[in-house]
């Protein structure tokens, strides 16, 4: 017969997991990481949920994506028999690594779909706003992602995403980084990621990136090594 874990020790876990929850939503904010339904569980245990009624299927999976490089966390990815996508990665944190948690997405196949921007439709226009924030971005590398630009020069906004990437556990591989762009560089952005010694992997941007698009040639990376072979290999 297992013996009931105290209800003390149950309170001390969720204070503790509590108390780390608002860490990572300061370091979020911070990051400009995508929101996530958190549930904290009686074991002190913390689940970040992509919001599947808030996002499209991409961004479920993007937002998976960023947090995991945020806690160095792995994704695991695996389609069930109806076709929908499971996300999962599991981290530890806290002092010693007290608090365990995970982050989770499930994406349907209607949600996943993304219908491409048609040729005949206006280029997306960056705002000065996202300009100056993608600027000030560029000038401030932060703990998880760091950000650069590809170098050309281009004032569209960006509705593809060019992705480098190599293969991993699950079915996505592993994301080192991204290239936002207009179609007209696409060929160039996806030469760029292949010089760097990744495999490129162009997607529609999300609709929020489509409304509101970064600047054509901006790069967000995950590694070091991604970054300078993503926004350096002209120079090289």
């Amino acid at each position: 017969m297992a013996i009931p874990t105290p209800t003390a020790d149950l309170h001390r876990w969720q204070a503790r997991a509590h108390q780390l929850l608002g860490e990572l939503l300061a370091a979020g904010r911070r990051a400009d990481l995508p929101p996530l339904v958190w549930t904290l569980a009686t074991s002190g245990a913390l689940t970040g949920e992509a919001d599947n009624l808030s996002y499209s299927g991409a961004e479920q999976q993007e937002a998976v994506r960023r947090w995991a490089a945020h806690l160095d966390a792995e994704v695991d990815a695996r389609t069930d028999a109806d076709g929908a996508l499971h996300l999962y990665a599991g981290w530890k944190a806290g002092a010693d690594g007290l608090v365990r948690g995970c982050l989770r997405a499930t994406v349907r196949p209607a949600l996943a779909a993304e219908e491409p921007r048609p040729a005949s439709a206006p280029a997306p226009v960056v705002r000065p706003e996202a300009a100056r924030y993608a600027e000030e971005l560029r000038a401030n590398p932060g703990t998880a992602s760091s950000d650069g630009h590809a170098g050309w020069e281009c004032t569209a906004g960006a509705s593809l995403h060019v992705e480098a990437t190599t293969p991993g556990p699950g079915c996505l591989g592993t994301l080192h980084g991204v290239i936002y762009v207009c179609p007209e560089h696409r060929a160039a952005a996806e030469e760029r990621v292949q010089a760097g010694g990744y495999g490129p992997e162009v997607n529609p941007a999300p609709p929020s990136h489509r409304w509101d698009p970064w600047p054509c040639g901006h790069v967000t990376a995950y590694k070091t090594a991604a970054l300078t072979a993503l926004t350096a290999q002209e120079q090289r």
